[in-house]
């Protein structure tokens, strides 16, 4: 795997870590629900990370397709482990079957 998938894989984790608590943080913490507004801000970064990592990636892959399923897989998977250590949402077998179905289309992209 070469560094340009690497870094563009990354930048998608962070990107969507970012954005649960982004989207999220209002169903835990009370600054967050009552300022939703200043919180719309952070999608200025937030877009800014989407186009570097989109470059790194179509840099690294050649192709734009890939780079997309990624950014799926890298929010399926960071969505499901986020919200069990925030929230406390147990894993069931739709979530763990979702959790399976997007590490192979991450795996898939990668090999």
């Amino acid at each position: 795997m070469n560094r340009d998938i690497i870094i563009a894989v990354t930048i998608s984790f962070i990107t969507q870590i970012i954005i649960w608590f982004q989207l999220n943080g209002q169903l835990v913490w009370k600054p967050f629900k009552d300022h939703p507004v200043l919180l719309s801000l952070i999608g200025i970064p937030i877009s800014y990370a989407w186009i570097v990592c989109t470059e790194y990636g179509y840099r690294g892959f050649g192709a734009l397709w890939p780079i997309r399923l990624l950014g799926f897989a890298t929010g399926i998977i960071s969505f499901v482990f986020i919200t069990w250590f925030i929230l406390g949402e147990g894993i069931n077998f739709k979530t763990a079957l979702s959790l399976l179905l997007a590490a192979i289309i991450m795996l898939l992209q990668l090999i």
